[in-house]
């Protein structure tokens, strides 16, 4: 039952990385006034000279084990570390907390020396048994809120008992401490991005028994408490405060074992309104944000330079205050999706659909430009061969048309399995209605118009993600709205749910008889599972699996790739050495420094 629950956890963690960015890309309806009631004009001056000033929409948790998605963490990259890192938010993945480690012959068991003199905020070290402590919140506190599948999931699994239940067996996680700066990881059976799961933020380390959640800790303070008040990490940035519903403030951490932070402090303030966001921006009271997509106009945009790994830089302006701002972007580690149900959608209806959808037409017209056409599971940063490869295959081989749509070919599909005007097929489109409502609204009404000329009579339902989420998992969706954040930087941190199993919510190869492309997928599945182990033999075997997987499911048609987001930031001419991270974001703002904002 265990890919159940990650399949869970993936949905719930990519709609909270939406909700997360919702405030800033949501093309909300509203006038466009020169109004910010979050304003701070009168704020003291020299209060602000050293603060970066930023924004964001409500922040669910400060509990590292609780927050879905990169997007949702980002008070918590500047004040929690993992063991692990992206330097850059690109490979490769190094140490941050970890000052060397050792593998097992058998790949198995980690052996993770610490560095030493790592102070907490709360004043005391980092050792061993704080490692011990976290990893185990992780895996067995009620307030992971479904993330024990990081570390005990279907990929990286940490050897573990479970009860009669299901549940896991408290300290029986294999992480022991060692001596006081050395930790041994034992595994389940190996996995070649074992560091690149610990980097993870779920994997931040805490101080020991700071709450007792888990057994064998009454902890130092109430969880309400720590939670909101003392959630002390070995960040840059100490937590300060955090008003919910109005702002998080962070200062420097003098004792930071790295290179410290220039600036003296960070305030995200806590906007849910798109149009109080552009004003706010307009107003100068944010140094760095995100454009509300209503708001973003191409024209004024010049990419100056591509500095790889997706990421783009240059200008934007001038804007309503005749500012030209500094642009980056970068291609996020996700897909959004079509996920049909194999054994409600008949095959030529699954066809048709991808034949008639045109993915640069919803780029260009659902994400004014803020998204780029998908056509694998797997973003161009994390695919086999690369970018060029991705792009390469997409052109040349993708089956449905490469940047048109296809009606004709749509058409003859329904017609040769016995529809017409006359006897059209029936389906239903499930939405969020409360993730990116807009961009799919739109992309539902272009896909009912042109479903409609091909004999396919597609209804259009919205609802909460969680709603949506919840039937996904009793199987009551025939065709669900979606989308996928990779949490890690490999092809199987998506394809893991794109093989037939009786787990997939597509139900792929679970009817009378599995189809030719079903068969090769869940061959090729058996590949992998053979060659989970790192080394170059193994890895070229894993990317043959996905290169099969993708084409399966294009034959198939059990998931129809739509866009990859694009993350685009802004910023004022102030805001100094400001890098544009790659696609695993996790930045700390320890280089940032601030200029003159006259």
């Amino acid at each position: 039952m265990r890919p159940n629950i990650d399949r869970r956890r993936f949905l719930l963690g990519s709609a909270a990385a939406t909700t997360a960015f919702a405030g800033c890309l949501s093309d909300d309806d509203g006038d466009d006034t020169d109004e910010d009631p979050s304003d701070d004009t009168d704020a003291d001056t020299d209060e602000m000279a050293d603060q970066l000033n930023l924004m964001q929409i409500q922040q669910q948790t400060l509990d590292p084990i609780g927050i879905s998605g990169r997007a949702a963490g980002r008070a918590n990259w500047q004040t929690h570390e993992q063991l692990f890192t992206y330097a850059g938010g690109t490979d490769p993945v190094e140490g941050l907390l970890a000052e060397d480690y050792s593998v097992s012959e058998d790949n198995l068991t980690y052996t993770i020396d610490l560095k030493e003199d790592v102070t907490f905020h709360d004043g005391s070290e980092l050792t061993a048994d704080d490692v011990v402590y976290s990893l185990r919140r992780l895996a067995e506190s009620e307030n992971n809120r479904g993330h024990e599948s990081t570390i005990v999931g279907s990929t990286l699994t940490i050897a573990h008992e479970r009860d009669d239940d299901e549940e896991i067996v408290p300290d029986s996680l294999a992480v022991d401490a060692v001596d006081d700066h050395t930790v041994e990881i034992e595994l389940e059976s190996p996995f070649h991005r074992t560091l690149a799961v610990l980097a993870d933020i779920n994997c931040s380390i805490i101080p020991e028994g700071a709450v007792g959640d888990i057994e064998g800790y009454d902890g130092e303070y109430d969880y309400d408490e720590w939670s909101t008040e003392h959630v002390h990490g070995t960040g840059p940035f100490a937590l300060e405060s955090w008003d919910q519903g109005n702002e998080i403030v962070l200062e420097r951490f003098d004792d930071y074992h790295g290179d410290g932070a220039n600036i003296d402090s960070i305030r995200w303030q806590i906007i849910e309104d798109s149009n109080a966001i552009y004003n706010r921006a307009m107003n100068e009271n944010a140094d760095v944000f995100e454009l509300p997509r209503s708001q973003f106009d191409p024209d004024l945009l010049d990419v100056q330079e591509e500095i790889g790994n997706g990421r783009r830089v240059g200008e934007y302006g001038p804007v309503r205050n005749d500012r030209t701002l500094q642009y980056g972007e970068v291609t996020l580690p996700q897909t959004t999706y079509l996920l049909f149900d194999t054994l409600a959608v008949e095959r030529p209806a699954r066809q048709a659909i991808a034949y008639i959808v045109d993915q640069e037409t919803i780029a260009e017209r659902a994400y004014r430009g803020q998204a780029t056409d998908a056509y694998h599971l797997t973003p161009p940063a994390t695919f086999p061969g690369g970018p060029e490869e991705y792009w390469d295959r997409a052109e040349n081989e993708y089956p449905y048309g490469y940047r048109e749509s296809r009606l004709d070919d749509a058409r003859e599909v329904m017609e040769d399995a016995g529809y017409d005007a006359e006897n059209m097929y029936e389906t239903t489109l499930h939405h969020p209605s409360d993730s990116n409502a807009s961009e799919w609204r739109d992309i539902a009404s272009l896909l009912r118009d042109q479903a409609e000329s091909v004999h396919i009579d597609l209804s259009i339902e919205e609802a909460p993600s969680t709603t949506l989420t919840n039937q996904a998992i009793e199987g009551s969706l025939e065709i669900f709205a979606t989308y996928n954040e990779l949490e890690y930087d490999e092809a199987d941190a998506t394809l893991q749910y794109a093989y037939p199993n009786p787990w997939t919510w597509t139900q792929w190869g679970q009817g009378d008889e599995m189809s030719d492309a079903a068969e090769r997928a869940a061959a090729a599945w058996e590949d992998y599972e053979g060659a989970r182990e790192p080394g170059e033999e193994n890895e070229a075997i894993r990317e043959d699996v996905y290169r099969t997987l993708e084409s399966a499911n294009w034959e198939d048609m059990t998931q129809l790739p739509l866009v990859h987001d694009i993350r685009e930031r802004y910023s004022y001419e102030w805001v100094e050495n400001l890098e544009m991270v790659g696609p695993q974001h996790n930045q700390q703002f320890t280089e940032l420094t601030l200029g003159d904002r006259s």
